[in-house]
């Protein structure tokens, strides 16, 4: 049990779980990441508040400062490190705004939002781009195969599975929901999965169709861990709406709601299904979250690094002496 009170945690517990992925936090950074021990508050409400409890970690040797980042001690190198995997970024950005803009007219898209590690700025340079695609219930095979379809004539898809190579830059297509299967919370790896947490509140939305608000209010089960998660700019990167485009998506959005619509929709569903049934090397049949086929959730993370990165979480908050 630490001896640190629950603030002075909170803020060590950010820097332990970015250490995970050797990215620094600035102070607003460590704001709104600060996690609290299970089962404590943060007492932190002002700017002031956080700064005097940073400079008393610094003070104490327990942090470090460097220009604007804080690192734990000895981690001056990962200051260098998030500055290249910013750089790299830059292209990741305009191929996933690219994409998110052409997908303004599939029918039944209501929110695009840029996942893992591009959503923080932290994608090393030969990494893909992930992204969270929200549809309108009832439609979430058809708007998959369309967007599927259009993402490949991009050329940008990236395809191959766990074994592809050379992704960089390419759109990886791995999760769908809808927008009744948005809480995140029924997904989590196990009852404890910290990362997670942090990887549903990171998502940064480039469209958004009157939906994130909602996505932020069914993963509400987020600030358990992580009290300030949905405090920051949203709307940062999201794209101004097309009308044209948008004018677009509500014809075939009337159509698809046809009979002839709806018999579209259920060969769509009857034909990914029955690929997904022959897929031997899919991990569907576990009977766990890394890869979900349901109505409303569309998963397929055959590679899910989450008891990994607890693990590592974890073992960092032992070295640190901090309660997990």
């Amino acid at each position: 049990m630490s001896t640190l009170s629950p603030d002075h945690q909170a803020i060590l517990r950010a820097l332990a779980y970015y250490d995970v992925f050797s990215y620094p936090l600035t102070t607003e950074e460590v704001r709104r990441w600060a996690a609290p021990p299970s089962g404590q508050s943060l007492t932190m409400r002002t700017v002031e508040e956080y700064d005097s409890t940073i400079q008393a970690l610094e003070q104490g040797g327990r942090l470090e400062r460097h220009s604007q980042y804080l690192t734990l001690p000895g981690r001056s190198e990962i200051v260098t490190t998030r500055a290249e995997r910013q750089r790299a970024g830059v292209k990741k950005w305009k191929r996933a705004e690219s994409t998110a803009r052409f997908l303004e007219l599939v029918p039944f898209v209501r929110l695009v939002a840029v996942v893992n590690t591009l959503a923080i700025d932290n994608a090393r340079p030969e990494s893909d781009i992930d992204l969270l695609i929200v549809t309108a219930p009832h439609h979430i095979w058809i708007t998959r195969l369309i967007v599927t379809g259009i993402v490949s004539l991009l050329g940008y898809r990236r395809s191959g599975g766990r074994a592809a190579t050379n992704v960089a830059n390419r759109v990886c297509l791995s999760f769908y929901v809808t927008t009744d299967g948005m809480k995140m919370e029924q997904l989590k790896r196990e009852a404890d999965d910290p990362h997670f947490a942090f990887w549903t509140a990171q998502a940064v939305p480039l469209l958004d169709d009157q939906t994130y608000e909602k996505y932020r209010a069914a993963n509400s089960w987020v600030t358990t861990l992580l009290p300030n998660a949905w405090d920051w700019d949203w709307k940062r990167r999201l794209l101004v709406p097309n009308a044209g485009l948008r004018g677009i998506k509500q014809f075939y959005e009337v159509f698809f709601s046809t009979p002839i619509g709806l018999w579209v929709e259920n060969w769509a569903r009857q034909r990914q299904l029955s690929r997904f049934e022959h897929d031997t090397n899919s991990k569907a049949k576990e009977g766990n979250t890394d890869v979900v086929i349901s109505e409303d959730v569309l998963k397929f993370h055959e590679v899910d690094r989450r008891l990994e990165y607890r693990s590592a979480f974890y073992a960092r908050l032992d070295e640190l002496g901090l309660s997990r």
